[in-house]
């Protein structure tokens, strides 16, 4: 068994940023079509040690796809549907991937995401319940949520509001944080964990 470098107050769980690219806004009808998954160390940076969990994903229902969210995330779901692994493929591989960090009994990968809510819905659809939270801790970590917790912080405090939005595009702006590629899967987990890096140290007061 194996524990690698974060945040003492995980207690052995390990922090990762996590992304899906999907069809459409509705989890259970749309699918996710692409995940990324980016282990950290304590400094909230990607952890040198390990490999990233990064694929596309076949959908089994292309039809259902909403044109809105290709035009966004541009994946072709033609070549997903010839090339990618399908989603039960992926799910193995995950699991697979979890497993060989080898951390120590009943700890978990402790998500950050932009929009937790959304990510999870999905998650949950996908993997089921059961292997979900076999995989992912219940103390997850959301910039989104992390931001507008700042600004109810500064309204409180009669100080005004820190940013505008809470956007991961606007917050990356204000942050002076490079997205090399917004809306594919990896380099949004990456633009996430350096946003709440940045949201960690703003300092209202």
């Amino acid at each position: 068994m194996r524990t690698y470098n974060g945040l003492v107050h995980l207690n052995g769980n390990l922090m990762v940023a996590i992304d899906f690219e999907t069809t459409g806004d509705t989890a259970g009808y749309h699918e996710i079509i692409q995940i990324g998954v980016v282990p950290l160390d304590a400094d909230l940076h990607p952890n040198k040690e390990l490999r990233p969990f990064y694929h596309n994903i076949a959908p089994k229902y292309p039809e259902r796809a909403n044109r809105e969210a290709l035009v966004i995330h541009g994946l072709n779901l033609a070549d997903l549907m010839l090339n990618a692994p399908s989603n039960e493929k992926v799910a193995d591989l995950l699991v697979e991937w979890f497993e060989a960090l080898d951390l120590p009994v009943g700890k978990k990968l402790t998500p950050m995401a932009h929009n937790w809510a959304f990510e999870s819905s999905f998650g949950k659809a996908w993997l089921g319940t059961k292997l979900f939270d076999h995989i992912f801790h219940f103390h997850p970590r959301d910039s989104m949520t992390f931001a507008l917790s700042l600004k109810d912080k500064a309204a409180f405090a009669g100080e005004p509001a820190p940013f505008n939005y809470v956007g991961l595009k606007y917050l990356c702006k204000h942050f002076g944080i490079v997205n090399e590629t917004p809306h594919d899967a990896l380099s949004d987990a990456l633009a996430e964990a350096e946003v709440y890096r940045a949201l960690v140290h703003v300092d209202l007061f």
